[in-house]
């Protein structure tokens, strides 16, 4: 997931917010998800507009309690319930829902594509998952979306730091949750116990190494060793311990600490130059990892370069 300023986002566009923060992934082939954070902090916005039929849904999470609205689903009103903060309601796009806002709002809108669940059943080699199940218009408590898309929250503000592997990994997670919760799909399917050959465990070793500087999607990874995205992603922590998010984060700074030997290279270059958005980033990365910043870490081995 990515954010991308040419992405019509049509969610946005019904909010009459064109420059609304949106994030994009692919982590399922061929099914573009996206992230659109909504927010107005003052009263009576008043009707959205409609969004084009299709075959998608929005799973939304209310980060601000908005009781005072209403709800219209083909043109028939349907009054809203709890809708308290930290809540996730689903909305069907076949159903042409539309608000009419009287609260201020602040939500995270995580558009489903039918062909994401499609694909996550076929990957996984359990029948399609049918239309979900959920009451129009009624919120639910749902920590799991709760925690998910709230994660999703720094990237909004700062994408540049938000690694695709990163974004994929709670994309994937969203809608195997929804697929199971919502749509009946067993929580075991398609899982083997074993994780990757070794072979598999090396290239994807090898090219997350060899693209430290790039945004390398998760499913990229997974078509390197032959797998579905949700198979390779379990495998791989099943093999190594860690996300491969995780393990690309430990490279980073275990190259990090190589290059901070280098007393010709400033912090900023060696924050660039393992793949981070910029040194402040890699520093808390750093830090977070070893306890220590980079610059302590360099001049406790001797050098002073900063």
């Amino acid at each position: 997931m990515k954010k991308q300023d040419a992405y019509r986002s049509q969610i946005a566009e019904a909010f009459r917010m064109q420059d609304a923060p949106t994030l994009l992934t692919r982590a399922l082939h061929k099914s573009t998800m996206s992230v659109t954070e909504l927010r107005c902090d003052q009263r009576n916005f008043g009707r959205t507009a409609s969004i084009p039929r299709q075959d998608a849904y929005l799973i939304a999470l209310q980060m601000r309690a908005c009781h005072d609205h209403d709800l219209y689903f083909d043109g028939q009103l349907k009054k809203p319930q709890n809708f308290a903060h930290g809540v996730t309601t689903i909305y069907d796009l076949r159903t042409d829902p539309v608000a009419d806002l009287r609260d201020p709002f602040h939500s995270l809108m995580f558009y489903l594509p039918r062909k994401a669940l499609d694909t996550m059943a076929y990957e996984v080699g359990v029948p399609r998952v049918e239309d979900l199940r959920y009451e129009q218009g009624v919120s639910v408590n749902d920590p799991v979306v709760r925690h998910l898309l709230s994660a999703l929250l720094p990237a909004t503000a700062n994408p540049r730091e938000a690694h695709p592997l990163f974004l994929d990994h709670i994309a994937l997670a969203v809608v195997a949750h929804v697929a199971h919760v919502y749509g009946g799909m067993s929580p075991n399917a398609g899982l083997s116990r074993g994780g990757l050959a070794r072979w598999q465990e090396r290239r994807a070793k090898e090219l997350i190494s060899a693209t430290l500087n790039e945004e390398l999607p998760l499913s990229r990874l997974a078509n390197e060793c032959g797998l579905s995205v949700r198979h390779f992603a379990r495998a791989f922590r099943q093999s190594t311990g860690v996300s491969p998010h995780r393990w690309l984060l430990k490279h980073r700074v275990n190259h990090a600490r190589e290059l901070l030997s280098d007393r010709a290279l400033s912090l900023s270059d060696v924050a660039l130059s393992c793949g981070f958005a910029d040194q402040s980033h890699c520093t808390r990365v750093f830090t977070a990892m070893l306890g220590i910043s980079p610059g302590a870490w360099r001049r406790a081995n001797g050098t002073s370069k900063d």
